[in-house]
């Protein structure tokens, strides 16, 4: 008879962080796999020589970071990655703006090096080692890439590079969105659907340098509630897997006041996949009287931006036609947390018009959103719908607010009925 303690229980209960890890941390999903199996048959064969089982998760873990250290040394010679292997990991790992890249192209071939090195979030004595070059020559070319990459850029492209985002503005942190929803003509459109990979679905793509805000317009007034900017300032490492770092500071129409990273989460951007490997909450000057936590992937419960029931790999970039079953207006699907694509939409914003994919995600039995992608992969619109009970429960929403929501717009999902709440519009749209 199975127990709690033996291998096949302690296996099974923490196979997915097991299996998260080591996608996370190497480049190819196939590759993956070899070492997850190698993982599993190295754990099976110690297992005997564990002496407290409560340290499973610890001691396997550790497992598998050596089998993923082993496969490294294989590919690469060396557990430190060699500068030609950084760059092949960094095409599947670690993607650089379009901008940037032309830049670091024009720049010479040992100040590129190092430039991309330390975007990377390499330390200086890490890349003298990898290089196998003195730390001082190593700051001495840092110095000078520097100061030819600023050569090569505008002043608002410096800012960008360096500090991850524009200055905002201290006397308007609502521009360029005006006080009411500006006019949305959304349309169907005959276009047939075509595959787009999604980019932003959070309105940043998470590479370094990027920055976009968001405006959110609640109904039934329709009236500029919130301005959040999220911008990418530089690398970052959890677990030993690289991704970057997101800061969101949201601005409170209302109140007046901004609130300095409302949210800071670490990010993954694949070529297949994107992946969120921490949260930071409670670390804005709102959250006085609260600890700052920081909650990883390698929590059993962690959110990872997830697809359906693959908690593992996170969710996927390219998205594939999936409509659900549609019968009098009503919504029927069969899974949460997955993309069910509706059609093709002309979005018109003010005066800009763009092709998009309309797709809606739906969790829990709390809220739906609805998101309109255009061919680049830019979020363009998001719409947010929440079921009547979430609304009726959520407390700071006043009885006003939820007596109006009765005549806002509805989607029925699965004979429940979600009611629209807010319009959040991509900057990129205005």
């Amino acid at each position: 008879m199975e127990t709690e303690f033996s291998f096949e229980a302690l296996l099974d209960k923490h196979r997915i962080i097991i299996e998260r890890y080591v996608n996370f941390r190497l480049p190819s999903s196939f590759d993956a796999d070899d070492v997850i199996q190698e993982t599993f048959c190295a754990a099976y064969v110690g297992f005997g020589k564990l002496k407290n089982k409560d340290n499973f998760k610890t001691w396997i873990l550790s497992i598998a970071k050596n089998q993923c250290n082993m496969w490294f040394r294989r590919k690469y010679g060396d557990d430190i990655v060699s500068l030609e292997a950084i760059g092949d990991v960094a095409d599947t790992t670690f993607q650089l703006d379009n901008f940037v890249i032309s830049v670091l192209g024009m720049l010479p071939r040992e100040s590129a090096e190092i430039l991309k090195l330390t975007m990377q979030g390499y330390k200086q004595n890490e890349i003298a080692e990898a290089l196998n070059i003195p730390l001082g020559t190593v700051k001495s070319r840092l110095h000078y890439a520097k100061k030819n990459f600023r050569n090569l850029c505008s002043p608002d492209e410096i800012s960008m590079f360096e500090k991850g985002r524009k200055h905002m503005s201290k006397k308007d942190f609502t521009y360029p969105f005006p006080a009411e929803m500006p006019v949305i003509i959304i349309q169907e459109s005959s276009r047939p659907f075509a595959e787009i990979k999604c980019l932003d679905e959070e309105f940043i793509i998470p590479q370094i340098g990027n920055k976009n805000s968001e405006g959110t317009y609640r109904y039934p007034d329709k009236k500029l509630s919130l301005v959040s900017t999220c911008y990418v300032p530089k690398a970052a490492t959890v677990h030993e897997v690289p991704g970057v770092k997101i800061c969101r500071d949201t601005y409170n129409v209302k109140a007046g006041k901004l609130y300095k990273n409302e949210c800071i989460w670490i990010a993954q951007l694949t070529d297949e996949y994107v992946r969120t490997l921490a949260t930071i909450v409670c670390d804005c000057d709102a959250d006085d009287d609260y600890p700052t936590a920081i909650y990883t992937f390698l929590e059993e419960d962690f959110d990872v931006a997830v697809n359906g029931n693959d908690r593992v790999h996170g969710r996927p970039l390219l998205i594939k036609e999936n409509p659900p079953k549609v019968v009098d207006d009503k919504i029927f699907i069969d899974e949460y947390n997955i993309r069910y694509t509706m059609g093709t939409y002309d979005v018109t914003v003010v005066d800009k018009t763009f092709e998009t994919i309309k797709f809606i995600y739906v969790r829990d039995n709390t809220y739906v959103s609805e998101n309109y992608v255009d061919t680049n992969g830019r979020l363009v619109l998001m719409r947010r719908y929440e079921s009547v009970d979430n609304i009726m429960q959520t407390e700071w929403y006043s009885d006003e607010l939820k007596r109006s929501s009765a005549d806002n717009p509805k989607l029925i999902v699965n004979d429940i009925e979600y009611r629209l709440i807010e319009d959040r519009i991509s900057e990129y749209a205005l």
